[in-house]
């Protein structure tokens, strides 16, 4: 189990290529094997959260002088940078902001990379370091073996888990299909209540095209897998 472990994050230091380490998929037992796949996405996650608070934190301190901040300032463009990475406007209220610059709970996270990377074991997820089967019409990616005629959506490829992660979080936290995961966040936050996957999974019925079936899933996976413990 330790040289596992071990084996975990010297590899998201190092990890080059598509997939899970070589190691992971050698694993047979199952405890191990999610033992590995949540820490080592558990820590993807806590990294990329950080980020979020990083910038939640400068919004909130530009927000407190912005009137005095020279736009020719870096800390004016910085601001710029991340209104137009969460798809907001310069002009926008600061609790529209604190709305969509927020953490996603790391059990959800967790539910969500599981199922949808089939434990890190999908071809999308070998192929593409897809992990949580995002599509693109760009016209680059994998085509769904399975694709509907006529549709052409693509299998988004990522350089690394660590983007693909980055990718899925920016995702719910500005697409208008998740706004009801932002408000309901949002609204607990205010009432002072713990956020969690759980009370989080309900909004995510536009997640899959199996709607209310994935949320069940979601759920399922949450509490079989204890995943509540790992938010931070």
């Amino acid at each position: 189990m330790i040289k596992y472990i071990l084996t975990i994050f010297l590899s998201i230091a190092t990890l080059n290529g598509m997939g899970m380490p070589a190691d992971y998929y050698k694993i047979q037992d199952t405890k191990t094997m999610k033992t590995y796949f949540f820490t080592y996405m558990s820590n993807l996650a806590y990294a990329q959260n950080k980020y979020i608070l990083d910038d939640r934190k400068f919004i909130q301190n530009f927000y407190s002088k912005k009137d005095t901040i020279d736009k020719s300032s870096q800390e004016y463009k910085r601001f710029e940078k991340i209104t137009n990475k969460y798809n907001l406007f310069t002009t926008s209220p600061l609790k529209m902001y604190l709305k969509r610059i927020d953490v996603i709970p790391v059990s959800l996270i967790l539910a969500q990379a599981s199922i949808e990377s089939g434990w890190g074991k999908s071809r999308f997820t070998r192929e593409a370091n897809n992990l949580f089967g995002q599509w693109t019409w760009s016209g680059k990616g994998l085509v769904p073996k399975s694709r509907d005629v006529g549709k052409k959506h693509r299998i988004r490829v990522f350089p690394s888990f660590a983007s693909a992660m980055r990718a899925y979080m920016y995702n719910l936290n500005r697409n208008r299909a998740y706004k009801d995961l932002r408000t309901f966040r949002a609204t607990q936050k205010e009432k002072g209540i713990e956020i969690t996957g759980l009370s989080l999974a309900h909004t995510l019925i536009n997640y899959s095209q199996i709607r209310e079936k994935y949320v069940k899933m979601l759920k399922q996976a949450i509490k079989s897998n204890n995943l509540e413990r790992f938010n931070k």
